[in-house]
């Protein structure tokens, strides 16, 4: 994986964390979303990271942000660092 592409994916998840701790979310929500992006910044932070492995977890992160309307702008941002990154859902 090239290293523009791990550096968009993080940037991207970042962003989706700031979103995630400024809106107004259930705490649990937040609790699982945190869980996610803690495996997600593990994994993009190995030499090489799994694709495979990067994808569930991006993937559910997408999720997550999908059905939030305040999170709109990042999930879109996140979906097109995943593509950039030959990461997305098939």
């Amino acid at each position: 994986m090239e290293r523009a592409a791990i550096d968009n994916l993080r940037e991207a998840v970042q962003a989706a964390q700031h979103v995630v701790h400024s809106a107004k979310l259930d705490s649990c929500d937040v609790d699982d979303i945190d869980e996610i992006i803690t495996s997600i910044d593990r994994e993009l932070g190995r030499a090489n990271p799994n694709k495979n492995t990067l994808t569930t977890y991006l993937t559910s992160l997408s999720r997550s942000l999908r059905s939030y309307p305040s999170a709109r702008e990042v999930w879109s941002r996140l979906d097109a660092a995943m593509r950039l990154a030959n990461v997305s859902m098939s």
